[in-house]
């Protein structure tokens, strides 16, 4: 019998040693999307960039319409007037040898018609030429704030994709694990019909089976929902098909970062939009600015009692005039004066919202620093776990060949190891999240892409 024993133990060691072995935790997946290619994924197709470059193309052409108001402004007209009732006007009857009477008199002809050609071009409105600069100034915004939605964008998809690679490395971890602890079901199964094994063993592997089944499902769950985000961020079609490679556990954190800059872009932004205060106060104050203009009209007329206007007898007469025109502001009830007010409290608004902003990054920027700090020691600490929780494993191996240890021990020393794993896990995506934020605090998210 205790032969008989000594050799179920050798075959289990052997078993063991086979998944030990076979163990990993970055399988080869069919085309697993790296972050980058994610995030130019996202890029491309994701709702709010594209929105966002709309914009771009947006204030384009609203620069081309400012544009248009220096340009001149050419219009045509044809009037037909069918004089239903024509006006009836008085004259003194002295002009009809009537003297202290009053004749009733009507003029014109029951039909007019007319065509002609109005043309306006500006010679000098200072408040177009800053309308301009204006419109030119609110595109460069919007390629801004466009930046900014594509680094949110990168970060909320880098953030998602390192949860979707933890969530799918603890689910090989956990299939892993479930079809070592089936395999040593299998084994103490055939050890206790020979008597070599005791019901508890049975029992306790039983357990262990019957959590490793929930954690699984638990963890299929968590990786497909962590999919389904992963792909609403990259603009994907949430039915289609991705997956993500698993985390190498063995990787260090190896990011260098530069601290000492803060997000230029959010910066940037404030600073852009100041700018376009400044512009609209110089618009508003080109309103008291006299502007010229040149007029040009020329037209035909003609006026008879039947509607004979394309006839060869039929009569037009031309009408024709060039003016110069200068308008000049003198008194609008104070609006433009409140407007510059308006605009003046903006800029003021704008420079402490800066300042806010520049604290707020500052203080992001420190506590992901510190942060990422304590993510990384505790990294450390993980990995020192595993290792000590392996070396256990292996001396626990050695143990139950030589009779000392029994399948409990085994059974145990594997479930510490795998908690250590997942540790160690979890501590390397806390330190890839810190990483990020880091990343983001310091304007550095497009090295991600």
């Amino acid at each position: 019998m205790k032969e008989k024993t000594q050799n179920y133990r050798l075959s289990l060691l052997m078993l063991l040693t086979f998944l030990a072995g076979s163990m990993s935790f970055a399988r080869a997946q069919s085309g697993p999307m790296s972050l980058q290619q994610c995030v130019q994924y996202g890029l491309t197709n994701n709702a709010s960039v594209m929105k966002s470059k709309l914009e771009i193309d947006r204030m384009s052409e609203k620069r081309n319409e400012t544009r248009a108001e220096y340009l001149p402004q050419v219009n045509g007209a044809i009037s037909v007037q069918d004089n239903l009732k024509l006006q009836t006007s008085i004259l003194p009857g002295e002009l009809i040898g009537q003297p202290g009477t009053q004749v009733p008199v009507q003029f014109g002809t029951k039909y007019n018609t007319s065509a002609g050609v109005d043309a306006k071009q500006i010679i000098y409105d200072q408040s177009v030429i800053n309308a301009m600069k204006l419109s030119k100034q609110n595109t460069k915004v919007s390629e801004i704030n466009t930046r900014k939605t594509e680094e949110q964008l990168i970060y909320d998809i880098a953030s998602a994709y390192y949860s979707a690679q933890v969530s799918y490395t603890q689910k090989q971890l956990v299939e892993s694990n479930l079809i070592q602890v089936d395999s040593l079901l299998k084994i103490t199964q055939i050890q206790f019909d020979n008597d070599a094994a005791k019901q508890l063993d049975i029992d306790k592997l039983m357990v262990n089976l019957t959590n490793l089944q929930t954690e699984l499902a638990t963890s299929t769950t968590n990786y497909e929902k962590q999919l389904i985000l992963l792909k609403y961020y990259m603009g994907m079609p949430l039915d289609a098909s991705i997956e993500v490679p698993a985390i190498d556990i063995t990787q260090e954190s190896a990011s260098m970062i530069n601290t000492a800059t803060l997000n230029t872009t959010e910066v940037e932004l404030i600073q852009a939009q100041r700018d376009v205060y400044a512009m609209t106060l110089q618009q508003i104050k080109a309103g008291y600015i006299p502007s010229i203009s040149l007029n040009f009209h020329s037209s035909i007329q003609n006026q008879q009692n039947t509607l004979r206007m394309f006839q060869k007898d039929a009569r037009w007469f031309p009408n024709t005039y060039v003016g110069l025109n200068l308008n000049i502001p003198i008194f609008d009830g104070l609006a433009k004066n409140s407007r510059v007010k308006q605009t003046k409290i903006q800029m003021e608004q704008s420079i402490l919202e800066e300042q806010y902003l520049t604290e707020n990054l500052k203080m992001q920027r420190t506590n992901a620093n510190n942060a990422l700090k304590t993510n990384q020691a505790a990294l450390a600490s993980q990995k020192r776990n595993i290792e000590l929780a392996q070396k256990v494993y292996t001396v626990t191996q050695a143990q139950f060949v030589g009779g000392i240890a029994t399948m409990t021990d085994i059974v145990n020393a594997e479930m510490s190891l795998r908690d250590a794993q997942t540790n160690y896990l979890k501590a390397l995506v806390q330190v890839k999240l810190g990483e990020l934020d880091l990343i983001k605090s310091t304007g550095n998210i497009r090295t991600l892409n």
